[in-house]
């Protein structure tokens, strides 16, 4: 059976932010980095942090979610077990159908319950290294003058690239682990809708941590979204933005001829006034090229 997988490799671009900290020693929001082997530093964003961004971002748009109880165990009422539960849990509860879920019954002597998620993420990271930024807030304390002084690291101006595979045959689906059959139980029309706002959510994503006070924008300012035979996340190590502020091409270029053979279709986004190369974009990939948001959409019709 042929396989649909849609891959989106984004770059996005933050202004001055702190959106997933790190454990805090004292007085200090470290924010959360990695080290590369010459010492430098890149800020990023997890991968459980973005899916719950984007689950945020879905409930924002109207999609229910899942409640938790005191333990954080998922509050499930779907009645019958095995296959008759996972198929009562996809129909009812469709952000445990994109992001999986895990249901363990103690003491059973069976299997856990249990589905891979359709929407995999990368965590988002900084395309160049962190310049040793930080803010400073004071936390005033009852008869305390002036207060204490808090430092805030923060990302400013940076470039920041992830990926997002999604399985779009699973979606709305059950599926066997051991023989990998692909069961559809949702109806069309349905599976459709989730997909619609898992990219409308990406499109409008919002989140991070420090809103309140280093607001930002999260969305998608250039995309290569890709309808692919296999869930490869070929754009992973391709999506580069030089000093002058302009996407390196040629790598991109080379990812769609070397992966010909699983690419379908493919499609360009790019946010006007962003990069500084817009133009040479523009003329080398021709009318493959659009907005951000209209080469998403084209995903919503690959189910």
């Amino acid at each position: 059976m042929s396989r649909t997988f849609a891959n989106i490799g984004y770059i996005t671009k933050v202004n001055i932010d702190n959106l997933n900290s790190s454990e805090n020693p004292g007085n200090m929001v470290v924010l959360k980095k990695v080290q590369d082997n010459k010492g430098d530093y890149y800020p990023y964003v997890s991968g459980q942090a973005l899916r719950y961004y984007l689950k945020e971002t879905m409930n924002q748009l109207g999609m229910k979610l899942t409640k938790l109880d005191n333990k954080g165990e998922y509050i499930i009422k779907v009645k019958g077990k095995d296959k008759a539960r996972y198929k009562g849990i996809l129909d009812k509860h469709p952000d445990l159908d994109l992001f999986g879920f895990m249901e363990a019954v103690k003491g059973s002597g069976s299997m856990a319950l249990r589905r891979w998620s359709p929407v995999k993420v990368s965590p988002l990271v900084s395309i160049f290294p962190w310049n040793g930024d930080s803010d400073l807030l004071t936390r005033k304390k009852e008869g305390q003058e002036g207060g204490d002084l808090v430092k805030v690291e923060i990302n400013t101006f940076n470039f920041m690239k992830g990926t997002i595979v999604i399985d779009m045959d699973v979606i709305g689906s059950i599926v066997d682990e051991l023989s990998y059959d692909i069961e559809p139980v949702i109806d069309p029309e349905e599976r459709r809708r989730r997909v619609e706002y898992l990219v409308n959510a990406l499109k409008s994503i919002d989140g991070g941590a420090k809103k309140a006070r280093l607001l930002d924008d999260l969305t998608p300012k250039f995309v290569v979204v890709t309808k692919q035979k296999a869930g490869t996340p070929i754009f992973l190590n391709s999506l580069r933005v030089n000093e002058e502020g302009g996407i390196d091409i040629d790598p991109v270029k080379e990812i769609l001829d070397e992966f010909d053979d699983i690419i379908e279709e493919y499609s360009i986004g790019i946010r006007s006034g962003i990069f500084t190369n817009e133009e040479e974009i523009r003329s080398e990939f021709k009318e493959t090229v659009t907005s951000v948001n209209k080469a998403l959409d084209n995903i919503k019709g690959w189910l």
